[in-house]
Formats: structure tokens, C-alpha cells, sequence
């Protein structure tokens, strides 16, 4: 019982640091904590002086917990002893709370856990501690075992991924698309090669290609256009009209930004090796634009212990994704296909905008800064980078000035804008890209300035019709030959 009562002790005053050292955006208590940190502040103190008591007076508390345990079943201690460190496991792993990312609270949060369910087992009658041990081990047992025949099942119903799993590249799958949307034709193929990437497989003579990988988002992904009809395989098709030697796969994932895309040249492309990454890029960073601060994704940390157990568990995977979906409301993409878009009026004024877009930023060179990291991060795995600006059918004139920015993936920001201001916002950022590639001699193409602002093109906002593929395709197929070309890394065949 002192153990226990010191182990409740030392996790309560480590849990009383982090919380007594946080600094609370609401700051309404003595200026530093918010009412809810305040309370827990409170709380901690009140049991910290419980178990002060209860380790000077041992013997009587024990007592009293005996008699309570007695009336309880054998198996309640094991089964605490397990359920709540890993509640407190869940709720780590899952960063449900900020202060899960200081070690005082974590650690603090597992002492904590392990309390309840000692304090069970070491109450009860010595006549009955051997068969709580006993109980205890069964119990372990059947976690382990459970644990690791779900990874088996896991492993064996999903495909196997070659890559980090947070990229969900998963090899030969394949769905047929029943799709109801503007300037799309139905029943195409989505489907992955061996990388998980859509497109061909990848040569068996590597070396003796000129290969590339587009990496973007969902408007590279094209998830809803046919293999043959995406723009990544559009532009495969011009450059093999230069050289049959070319091979292009597709590496489009919703949502994602500059800062993820490094992250994916770091632990994917690094092992593919192309010789050019082919990045559009813009839309999906305009979170600072439209939530404030830096635009965070939260998403799970490049390294650390949260990673290592993620790469290395589908069962966490799975939990994982679980949370993303119905704790942070990730959009996702269904089984139908996006909303069909419909202009709303802009029943609101907006607020007046300054002449440089870049001071509605906490950090105006946030999006310069991600492209130089991100093309470091290219030359230093030997990648040549490729940067497109990013289309879209809004733009700034009195039509859309009327209209209500609509896009899906940025609904409940905290004011209305208008379809022109989006468009604002995104030129900015394709304008600091435009910058940032000439400063550091990086080939980029302005293809938000060649694609016309039309439904034609478009089935949504920014998301590409079959035209608009074909369009794109042509125009930055064109572009990469004649780089390629002028670079030396594209022979033209005899």
C-alpha cells in the first residue's frame, strides 16, 4: 500500500507540473490558466493530499479498502490493472489533448492508471492474492493473444503496404467508379500499381527510364476520372510521344500540403528514387488563410514513439483512422462521389481586405517557407523538383464576388468568403510559389493561369473534369518535354 500510495503521489505531482506549467489560450484564471485547467489543478491538489494522508495512515485505509474489495469480484483488480493504462494509452496515442505531448502528464497519466486497479488486488486477503495473480496472467495472456491475432486477421484481410502506412498506398486495388458528376463519364477504373500509386507498374529496367512521380493532392489524384484520363497519365503519354523510355505514376492524395508532400519525398521517394517529382501544389494550404494560425493538420509526428507504433501496428492504424474520421471530422472520400456544386450567394458582407493579401497571415512566409523545405528536401534524396501552380474556376470579378466560397473540404471556418476572395488567397500562394522557384532555380510552370475559369474544366471548385484533365495534361505535358529536354534529362528518340 505505501508503494501504491507513493506511486499515486509521484504520477499526481507530475500531472500537478504539467498542468501548473501550462499556459492556457483562454487565459481567464490569475491571467495564465482557463476555468477547465484551473478545475483539474484544483482536483489534482485535492487527491495529492488524499494519498498524502492515506501513505501516513496505511494500515487503516488498507483496512477499510479490504473490506471494500472483499465485496468486489476477483477479477475487477486485473481488469482495471489492464483497461485503464490503456484508455490512458488510447488517449496518448491519439493525442486527444495537448498535454498528452509533455512527458510530465503522460507519464504522470500511467502511474495514475496503474493505481486503481493495485490498490484492488493489494487490499484483498492474502488467501486470495494467488488467485488474483493467477487471474492477473490469464488476463495478459488473452490480451496478448487477442492483440495479436487481430494483427493477423488485419494483415491478412488488407492489403500489405510497402511504405509508411500513413500514406495508405496499398498495391492492386482496384474499384470501378459509378460516378454522377458534371463532365465525367461513368464507369471508369481507379485502380494501383505494385508502389500503390496509380499507373503503370514501375519498369523492371529502373534505371534505364526517365521516371517521374506527380505528388499532390486530390486534384492530382483525379479519384474520380478514369487510369487512362487523369492528367498524371496525359502527361506520361506526351512524353513518350518525345521518348517511349518515360514512365509517370501518380501519387495524389487528398488533403495533403507542401509540409506533408516533404515528408513524402522523405519516406517514399527516398526509396522509389524517380529522377523528377512533378508537384501541384496550393490549395490545400490555404488553412492559415481561412482557420487563422499556422494551419496545423495535427496529423501524427514525422518520429518519435507515436510513429514507430503506428508504422508497426494495423490495429493502430485502423484505431487511428478511426479518430481522425469521427473525432476531427475528416472528410473522406465515399462510395458515390463529391456533392454536385452549387454556387450559393454570399448573404454577408465581407470584411475589407488589405491591398497585400499576405498581412491576413500570422506568419506571411509560412508557404514560402514549406516550398524551400520541400525542395531542399528533393535535393538532398537527388530529385529534380517540378512545381505547377494550382487552377481553380473561381476568380476575382463582381460574379463571384456574389457567391459564397463552397468547397466541402473548408466549411465551418470562422467567416463566410466570398468565391473571388478564395480566389485571392490561392493567387497569393501560387504567387509566392512562382517567387520561391525562381529564387532557388527551380523549373515551375503557371498553370493556374492557362486552365480557363470554367465549368467546363471544372466539376467543382478546383477538382477537374475529364476536359480539364485532358487540358492540363496536354499543357504541362508539353512544358516537361520541352524542360526535360533543355535540362538533358529527356532524349528525344531518333
Amino acid at each position: 500500500m505505501r508503494v501504491v500510495s507513493g506511486m499515486a503521489c509521484a504520477g499526481l505531482l507530475m500531472v500537478l507540473h504539467s498542468l501548473g506549467t501550462s499556459r492556457s489560450e483562454d487565459g481567464v484564471i490569475l491571467g495564465v490558466w482557463s476555468k477547465a485547467i484551473a478545475a483539474a489543478i484544483v482536483l489534482t491538489l485535492a487527491i495529492l493530499v488524499f494519498f498524502v494522508l492515506s501513505a501516513s495512515g496505511w494500515k487503516r485505509i488498507s483496512a477499510k479498502l479490504a473490506r471494500g474489495a472483499g465485496r468486489t469480484p476477483g477479477f475487477a483488480g486485473p481488469v482495471l490493472l489492464f483497461a485503464v493504462p490503456s484508455v490512458v494509452f488510447l488517449a496518448w496515442f491519439l493525442s486527444l489533448s495537448l498535454l498528452f505531448l509533455r512527458f510530465s502528464f503522460t507519464a504522470g497519466s500511467f502511474l495514475l492508471a496503474l493505481v486503481p486497479g493495485s490498490l484492488l488486488i493489494l487490499a484483498r486477503d492474502n488467501s486470495d492474492l494467488r488467485h488474483v495473480f493467477a487471474g492477473t496472467a490469464v488476463i495478459a495472456a488473452s490480451l496478448l493473444l487477442t492483440l495479436a491475432a487481430g494483427e493477423l486477421v488485419l494483415r491478412r484481410v488488407l492489403p500489405d503496404q510497402i511504405f509508411n502506412p500513413r500514406f495508405g498506398l496499398r498495391p492492386y486495388c482496384r474499384w470501378d467508379l459509378q460516378i454522377d458528376l458534371p463532365g465525367i463519364d461513368p464507369g471508369g477504373v481507379l485502380s494501383t500499381n505494385r508502389w500503390g500509386l496509380r499507373g503503370e507498374d514501375p519498369p523492371a529496367d529502373w534505371n534505364e527510364y526517365l521516371t517521374v512521380v506527380t505528388v499532390g493532392g486530390s486534384t492530382t489524384a483525379d479519384y474520380y476520372l478514369d487510369d487512362s484520363k487523369t492528367w498524371s497519365n496525359i502527361v506520361q503519354n506526351e512524353l513518350r510521344a518525345v521518348n517511349p523510355m518515360v514512365w509517370v505514376g501518380n501519387a495524389g492524395i487528398p488533403r495533403h500540403t507542401a509540409d506533408t508532400h516533404a515528408l513524402f519525398v522523405k519516406e517514399v521517394l527516398s526509396h522509389i528514387k524517380p529522377d523528377v517529382a512533378l508537384f501541384l501544389v496550393g490549395v490545400n494550404d490555404m488553412g492559415p488563410f481561412l482557420r487563422g494560425g499556422d494551419g496545423g493538420e495535427g496529423r501524427l509526428e514525422d518520429s518519435g514513439p507515436r510513429s514507430w507504433l503506428f508504422s508497426r501496428s494495423m490495429i493502430l492504424q485502423q484505431i487511428y483512422k478511426i479518430k481522425k474520421v469521427y473525432i476531427d471530422g475528416v472528410q473522406v472520400i465515399n462510395t458515390v462521389s463529391d456533392p454536385p456544386f452549387r454556387p450559393e450567394p454570399l448573404t454577408t458582407a465581407e470584411m475589407p481586405l488589405p491591398d497585400d493579401l499576405h498581412d491576413l497571415l500570422t506568419d506571411p512566409d509560412f508557404y514560402r517557407d514549406r516550398i524551400i523545405r520541400l525542395i531542399a528536401q528533393c535535393r538532398e534524396q537527388g530529385i529534380t523538383p517540378v512545381f505547377l501552380t494550382q487552377p481553380l474556376l473561381y476568380e476575382d470579378n463582381s460574379h463571384w464576388r456574389t457567391l459564397r466560397e463552397s468547397a466541402a473540404f473548408f466549411q465551418g471556418t470562422e467567416r463566410p468568403i466570398s468565391a473571388a476572395t478564395f480566389a485571392l488567397m490561392l493567387g497569393t500562394l501560387n504567387s509566392d510559389l512562382l517567387d520561391v522557384c525562381r529564387e532557388q532555380g527551380v523549373a515551375v510552370y503557371d498553370l493556374a493561369s492557362n486552365v480557363p475559369h470554367s465549368e467546363i474544366y471544372f466539376y467543382d471548385s478546383m477538382h477537374m473534369t475529364e476536359a480539364g484533365a485532358a487540358l492540363t495534361g496536354s499543357l504541362v505535358g508539353r512544358f516537361m518535354a520541352d524542360y526535360l529536354v533543355e535540362a538533358g534529362l529527356l532524349k528525344p528518340s531518333e
